[in-house]
């Protein structure tokens, strides 16, 4: 009896044993196929940010040897055809560049003096108006954006503390146009409609009025005239204008904010499909005067 309890006894060790066995190859396995996973993830991050960063390079330097010393950015120029998909191996690669400076600077709302520009002020809250967004929310946006506070609704009134979480007003330029989701008086649906308008651009620029879209142009004057800026599209499919002189000739009504025919910022978007994932890289390209182009800023994400 006491040989078997002792087989018994034996036989349930080795059985322990070859369980702990087991759960210990299990984890070894998976720990590797981890590993592996990590590391092919982290190969085609790297192939697709290398593609990505080629295209990068070789439209900044065709923004140099396109515009060059033209003396206008325009929508007929090669830069803004957008770039057909490019097959790469297992997958594909696309392209779009955007002038920055055809929408509504929001930091242009703070004055180079302090304060808030109030002619900007005034152009922005007719923009909202066209998306039935409150236009009072225009100081909103000045406020966050400016260092001087009003007193009409904006950060020195504490309302952001009374948010869940709070927090506070940076009273300083937008990083990133997005910001707008956490000024008050937007909600998520306005925000979505604005969104496409507006960008932030780290310093004072002018509009662009030959890549301005029509909402843009529409918020320039208090009561816009419906076949002058028919015409104005016209033109910028046709090669746009020389001179502001021309475009306030055609829209009739002079404007009020610095406007212009050139512009040094612009939006590269590249997309990437490789070996079933997808990879965008968002850049910023800023143009000198010298007509050199660099890289501003950049962001990118990846999707399986």
């Amino acid at each position: 009896m006491t040989r078997i309890r002792e087989r018994g006894v034996a036989i349930l060790i080795a059985l322990v044993i070859i369980a702990i066995a087991s759960a210990i190859a299990g984890r070894m396995i998976w720990d590797r196929n981890l590993a592996l996973h990590r590391t092919e993830n982290l190969l085609r991050f790297e192939q697709d940010y290398f593609y990505a960063t080629g295209a990068e390079s070789w439209i900044a330097s065709l923004i140099h040897e396109d515009l060059g010393t033209q003396p206008t950015v325009n929508l007929t120029q090669n830069w803004a055809e957008e770039l057909p998909p490019l097959p790469i191996p297992h997958g594909e690669m696309s392209g779009r560049l955007i002038d920055l400076q055809g929408y509504f600077n929001l930091n242009n709302l703070a004055a180079e003096t302090g304060g808030v520009n109030v002619t900007e002020l005034a152009v922005f809250q007719r923009l909202l108006a066209e998306f039935d967004i409150n236009p009072e929310v225009a100081q909103s946006v000045a406020d966050w954006v400016t260092s001087t506070q009003s007193d009409s609704g904006g950060s020195s009134n504490g309302i952001y503390a009374t948010f869940t979480p709070p927090y506070r007003a940076p009273d300083a330029p937008m990083a990133s146009a997005t910001e707008l989701r956490l000024v008050a008086g937007i909600n998520r649906a306005q925000y979505a409609e604005l969104r496409p308008w507006v960008v932030s651009l780290p310093i004072p620029t002018a509009l662009n009025v030959n890549t301005a879209p029509l909402p843009i142009l529409e918020s320039l004057t208090p009561d816009p005239n419906t076949g002058n800026l028919e015409n104005i599209v016209k033109q910028q499919k046709e090669g746009g204008f020389q001179s502001t002189a021309m475009f306030e000739s055609m829209l009739g009504q002079p404007v009020t904010i610095p406007v212009g025919v050139d512009s040094s910022f612009f939006r590269l978007l590249v997309s990437i499909r490789f070996a079933g994932s997808r990879f965008t890289l968002r850049s910023i390209l800023f143009r000198a005067p010298t007509g050199q182009t660099r890289v501003y800023s950049q962001s990118f994400g990846s999707t399986p």
